[in-house]
């Protein structure tokens, strides 16, 4: 019985340990949005910085109480949000950090907000972006990726996932020294996605 008992009392104590260690970031966005009451958290657990590390809860206060309208467990190494329409709808749309390479380039998960539908929408591949640039003229996002030969790729967003066009954009000058013509070429292929895309509306 005092197994038991002592048993119990460790589990309690290793519970209230672990809630302790928890960090909590949370974001009161009544002035990122016209809508009053909105707010973002990520609730970190620094004791798990492989795989799901971070709770990301999208909420709004009414009549004084929290109502999650989405909550998703994560991996930020960071636990830094960035606010960016990327779907050209005028609302800011919330960007959840991935993760950092060791060129420092970033990726996010990126949450669609749809205030009339009251819900979040997740982009899947999203976080396979890094540096993730929205070109709102064109409804395109591009990137540019530091690397050995830094480079651009095109991509879209679809329904829920992200299309890539499979255009690599590189920077800088090949083997031979001679220049890649980056700025060129990127207006190139810009032009050449904008006409397909216009080919089927």
């Amino acid at each position: 019985m005092k197994r038991i008992i002592f048993s119990l009392i460790f589990l309690i104590a290793q519970t209230f340990l672990f809630a302790q260690n928890k960090e909590v970031k949370k974001i009161n966005c009544d002035s990122i949005y016209d809508q009053k009451g909105y707010s973002v958290s990520l609730e970190f657990d620094p004791k798990d910085q492989i795989i799901l590390n971070v709770l990301f809860t999208f909420s709004k206060k009414i009549n004084g109480k929290e109502k999650i309208i989405h909550q998703e467990k994560l991996h930020s190494q960071y636990q830094n949000v960035e606010f960016i329409d990327f779907n050209g709808d005028g609302i800011k749309d919330i960007l959840v950090e991935n993760t950092s390479d060791v060129r420092s380039n970033l990726t996010y998960n990126l949450f669609l907000v749809d205030f009339k539908s009251q819900k979040l929408r997740k982009i899947e591949g999203f976080n396979e972006i890094k540096n993730p640039n929205y070109l709102k003229e064109y409804d395109l996002i591009d990137c540019m990726v530091m690397s050995g030969r830094n480079w651009t790729r095109f991509y879209k967003i679809e329904g829920n996932k992200v299309k890539d066009f499979g255009y690599v954009i590189e920077d800088g000058e090949d083997e031979n020294g001679k220049d890649l013509e980056y700025d060129k070429n990127y207006e190139l292929t810009l032009a050449k996605i904008l006409k397909s895309e216009k080919k089927k509306k």
